[in-house]
Formats: structure tokens, sequence, C-alpha cells
């Protein structure tokens, strides 16, 4: 019997059709490129961008913050701001395959044990609702060039939705994609869930992953089928006021406070911790929070405990004020008490497999908060 720590996947109550679709000769005038594909700007219809404000909407730029507040942020936040962790590109269509090319803006971590392909890299997914297949077949990856033709990835047969998860630490001026001259695009299907924000460090960016879709964050959303509005700034996740009235802007469904680790101590997230979430709070009133506290690798410390206690304070305080829209998890939920080591890659930031644990952990608490906030 399969085991499913995220329910089993079920596909869009919408269905896909043809006739709610263009041949892409009627939504671009270009011509076959020499690789025998059309390439496309998937700023046009009917690409849909998730988690990022559209280019046209924000700067004309893919910007994870507030194009004409950048000034406000701090220097790490303004720059780290142009990566598009988080986002992804959706649409329906009838091609068996397609080209990518992405033209850079910024790609550059200083981490040396994340690997290219989870800093840079795109991940590419077919299907809907929380029934997505990984479409894996080749190295997905622009690092080492500022216009970079990744080939063509195989879709398979018939008419599917496409996923794109967009580079955690890496940014982009334009991604465009190439089809056969005898195909037809859509619009995606519905999202089943509003958008998911999280907010905290270079863990909740998607440090160190392999690939973006494996981040906690793209992990969780993917399960609920919710745009993933990722405001993860490593290392500089401070609680800054200014971040978190950009969140409370957003059109989203829940948020997860996952700020924690970045504070240079227990003090210093004390002073900013319950301040954050008062901001977000007063600009909307019946938004689910989910409070996490920080992964650990070993027995807990007293600066570990006395972190985990400021942001356990912070809920329940919330919940002494009669806020019947906050919820809690404890990181020592995360992993295993045996051979713990195995879900990071420095004693610091997740691998894979411990993105995966946070998420098989905190993933009830957002199913439960969206379903509460539905009632």
């Amino acid at each position: 019997m399969i085991k499913y720590s995220f329910g089993k996947p079920c596909n869009s109550k919408t269905r896909i059709s043809k006739r709610n679709m263009k041949w892409l000769r009627h939504l671009t005038r270009n011509s076959a490129s020499e690789d025998g594909l059309i390439y496309i700007d998937t700023r046009c219809a009917p690409f849909e961008l998730g988690g990022i404000l559209r280019p046209e909407d924000n700067g004309n730029e893919y910007y994870r913050l507030d194009s004409d507040k950048r000034e406000t942020y701090s220097d790490a936040n303004r720059g780290l701001g142009e990566h598009t962790a988080g986002g992804t590109i959706r649409f329906t269509t009838t091609a068996n395959e397609m080209g990518v090319r992405i033209y850079n803006r910024s790609s550059s971590t200083g981490m040396h044990h994340f690997c290219d392909r989870g800093a840079y890299g795109i991940d590419i997914y077919i299907g809907t609702g929380t029934n997505r297949k990984y479409v894996g077949n080749m190295m997905q990856t622009f690092a080492d060039s500022p216009n970079y033709n990744s080939g063509k990835v195989w879709l398979g047969e018939g008419t599917k939705e496409v996923q794109i998860n967009l580079p955690l630490y890496g940014g982009i001026e334009k991604l465009e994609l190439g089809f056969y001259v005898l195909t037809k695009l859509g619009a995606p299907t519905p999202r089943t869930n509003g958008a998911i924000a999280f907010y905290g460090s270079s863990i909740t960016q998607g440090g160190c992953v392999s690939r973006p879709a494996n981040s906690y964050a793209n992990i969780i959303c993917r399960a609920l089928d919710s745009d993933c509005c990722n405001f993860g700034f490593s290392g500089s996740a401070m609680g800054e006021l200014e971040v978190a009235r950009c969140i409370a802007s957003r059109d989203i469904s829940c948020f997860v406070m996952d700020y924690d680790y970045n504070s240079p101590s227990a003090e210093t997230l004390k002073a900013t911790h319950e301040p954050f979430f008062r901001e977000i709070r007063a600009a909307k009133p019946e938004l689910p929070v989910v409070f996490v506290t920080h992964p650990y690798y070993s027995d807990p410390t007293e600066n570990d405990l006395a972190r985990v206690a400021v942001v356990k304070e912070t809920y329940e305080r919330a919940l002494a004020n009669g806020d019947k829209n906050v919820y809690f998890v404890d990181s020592a939920s995360f992993f295993t008490k045996e051979m713990r080591d195995l879900y990071s890659v420095d004693n610091l930031h997740p691998n894979d497999l411990g993105q995966f644990s946070m998420a098989e952990a905190i993933f009830p608490a957002v199913k439960k908060a969206l379903a509460n906030a539905k009632k």
C-alpha cells in the first residue's frame, strides 16, 4: 500500500480543453530559429506567472519585493529580491517537447556546497492540481551563460499543463519557451488554493537543495496546488517591518513565518519577532499565520531553546488575545533522532531529505489553516 505524506495526488477539477487554446502562430510573429522552434516570451498571454508580481506591475522586472520601494529595504534584501525563489510559469499545451531560453540577471551565492542545479536551475512538471510529474531528463541549469538555450525538453504525448519552477538563487531578465509551429497554447487550470507566503532565511529561500522544486516551500505549495510567495532572504531575514508590509500587501491565503535563524541572538529575535507578526496582523486580521522554529541537527542548545521560546511566546500571546488564526510548528518534529546529520549538508542548511522532512512536518498545519479559513 502506497503511503502518501501529503495526501493522494488529485487532478484539477477543471479539465483542459483544446477549444480554449490558440495556435502558436496567432500568439507570436517570430519565425523558427535554427533549432526549428519558435520562441515566445512568457510575459505574454497565455502564460501565467505565479508567486511573483507580473513584471509590468512591478518595475518591468522579475522582483520578489516591491520595485518602487527598493530603497527602503536592506542592501542584502534589495539584491536578493532579484532572485525568483517560489516563482512559477504555468500554461497548457499540445506540445510534445519545447525549448527553454533564460536571460540571466544575477546568479551568485558564494555557497560552494550549494550546487548550480539547485541554485540557478529550473524544474519542469506536467499535470494539474496536486498530481504533477517531474520532467527531469536533462540538466536544467543556466549558471554559465547570459543567454543559454537548454535544448529540447520532452513533455510527452497529448494535451497537458506545464509548470516551471524558477531559480531559487538567481534572477532572470527574460524567459522564452520554444515550440514547433503546429502547437497550441492555453491558460493553466485554476489553483485549488490561494497563494501561500513564506518568510525566513536561506533555508526558506531553498538552500541547499539539489533542484528548485525540492525546497520545503515549493513542496508544500505543490502538495496544496498553491502559488508560492517565497520571501526567504539568505542570511538577511532580520524581521524588517518594510518586508512585513510588502508581504501584507500580497493576495495570500496563508503565511508561514519561518523567521528565526538570521537574528543574531534570542534577544534580537525577541525585539523583532512579535512586531513583525503584528504588522502582518494589522493589515490582514483574518489571515492564517503558521509560526515555525528553526531546524537543528543535534540536541538543542540553550540558544536553540531560547529562540524556540521567543517564537512560541508570540504564538501564545496571539492566542491569549483571542486570535484564532495562528498555528505553531516546533522544529523538534522535523527530523528523526537517529542519524540526524543525514538531513543537512553542513549542519545548518537542509539537503533534499531535510527540506522534504520539514515539508512533512509543516504541511499539516498549513493544510489545517487553509481549511479552517474556508469555513
